[in-house]
C-alpha cells in the first residue's frame, strides 16, 4: 500500500462529531475573513502590501519600513492559508462520502475552490489600487462562500441531530430537513427574504465604495451621491424587514415547527441589531467600529437568511451518517 491509499484509507467514513466542528470552523474562518478584511481597509491598510502575490517586488512578506500597515494587511494574507488549511480538511472529512452525501461533498469542494479564486480577485484588488467594484466582489464572493458553509453546516448538524434523537447510530434514510406542513404564505416569503437579503448587501458595497472608508488614502471612489445609494440600499432592507415580520406572523397564526420558528426569530434579532448598526453608523459619520460591526452583521445576516430558506423550502433528506447503507440501496436499485 503506497502513501496515498494509506491515507485515503484512514480518512472517516461516517458523519461525526468531527465533521460538525470542521463545519463550523469552516463557516466561523469565512465569517472571520470577512472582519479582517474590512479591517484592512478600515484601517487604510489595503495597499500596506502594494504588490500581490509578493508584498513587495523584492520580498514575501512584510517588510520592517512598511510599518504597521504592512503588518495588517499581511497578517489577513497569512489568515488565508489557515482558512484554507480548515476547508481542506472539510474537503478530506467528507471525500470517501462523496457518493452516499454528494450534496455535502459538492459543498465542501466549492467552498474549497472558492478561496484560491477570493486570491487571486484579492490581488486583482491590489493591482487595481483597491477599485471598489474589485473590492465588492472580494466581499460578495465571501458572502457566497459564508452562504454556502451555512448550507453544509446545517446538513451536518441535521444527520447528527437526526441520528441521536431517533437513536439510530447509522441515521434515518429519507428524513426531510424541512420539517413543518407546508404553508403557502410562508414559503412565499422565504425567497423574498434571500433575494433581499442579497440586494441589500450587494448595495451595502455600493454605499460603502462611496464613503470615506477607500482603504488606502489614494484609491478611488464611487462618485455616485452618498445620500442617494443610501436611500436605495435601505429599500431592499425594508422589504426584507416586512417580509420576515410577515413571516413571524404567519407562524403565529399557523402551526410551525421549532426549527422554522428559531430561525424567523433569529432572522429578525439580526434584522433590528444590523438596522440599528447602520443608522447609527450613518448618523455617527461612519466610525470605523461601526462599519466593522456592520460588515459582521452582513454577514450574520446572510447566515439567518440562509437558515430560513432551510427551514421552509430546502428539499435535503437525510442520507445516514455513513455511506453504506445508502450505497446499499444504490446498488440493489441498480440491479432492479
Amino acid at each position: 500500500m503506497n502513501i496515498l491509499e494509506a491515507f485515503r484509507s484512514n480518512l472517516p467514513t461516517r458523519i461525526t462529531g468531527v465533521t460538525k466542528a470542521l463545519a463550523w470552523a469552516t463557516l466561523v474562518s469565512n465569517i472571520g475573513i470577512i472582519v479582517t478584511g474590512g479591517a484592512v481597509r478600515l484601517t487604510a491598510s489595503g495597499l500596506g502590501c502594494p504588490e500581490w502575490p509578493r508584498c513587495t517586488p523584492e520580498s514575501w512578506v512584510a517588510t520592517q519600513e512598511m510599518g504597521l500597515h504592512g503588518v495588517i494587511e499581511f497578517g489577513n494574507r497569512l489568515l488565508t492559508y489557515v482558512l484554507v488549511l480548515i476547508c481542506a480538511l472539510m474537503f478530506f472529512a467528507l471525500l470517501r462520502l462523496r457518493t452516499s452525501h454528494r450534496p455535502l461533498f459538492r459543498m465542501s469542494v466549492a467552498i474549497l475552490a472558492g478561496i484560491p479564486l477570493q486570491a487571486v480577485i484579492g490581488g486583482i484588488t491590489v493591482w487595481t489600487n483597491l477599485n471598489p467594484w474589485i473590492v465588492a466582489l472580494h466581499f460578495l464572493l465571501s458572502a457566497a462562500l459564508v452562504m454556502i458553509s451555512t448550507l453544509l453546516l446545517n446538513r451536518v448538524r441535521f444527520e447528527l441531530r437526526t441520528a441521536r434523537e431517533r437513536d439510530a447510530p447509522a441515521g434515518v434514510l429519507g428524513v426531510p430537513l424541512r420539517e413543518g406542513a407546508p404553508d403557502t404564505v410562508a414559503t412565499a416569503m422565504v425567497p423574498v427574504i434571500l433575494g433581499a437579503t442579497w440586494v441589500s448587501v450587494f448595495l451595502g458595497t455600493v454605499v460603502t465604495g462611496t464613503g470615506p472608508h477607500a482603504g488606502d488614502p489614494g484609491s478611488p471612489r464611487h462618485l455616485f451621491e452618498p445620500d442617494l445609494v443610501t436611500r436605495m440600499h435601505v429599500v431592499p432592507v425594508y422589504v426584507l424587514c416586512f417580509a420576515a415580520v410577515a413571516l413571524l406572523v404567519r407562524q403565529h397564526l399557523t402551526a410551525s415547527a421549532p426549527a422554522q420558528r428559531r430561525s424567523a426569530w433569529w432572522l429578525f434579532a439580526v434584522i433590528l441589531a444590523q438596522g440599528g448598526i447602520g443608522y447609527a453608523q450613518h448618523f455617527t459619520g461612519l466610525p470605523v467600529i461601526l462599519v466593522g460591526l456592520h460588515m459582521l452583521g452582513a454577514a450574520l445576516l446572510v447566515v439567518a437568511a440562509t437558515a430560513v430558506f432551510d427551514s421552509y423550502r430546502s428539499r435535503y433528506v437525510m442520507r445516514g451518517l455513513g455511506g453504506s447503507a445508502v450505497q446499499t440501496r444504490q446498488d440493489a436499485e441498480r440491479l432492479v
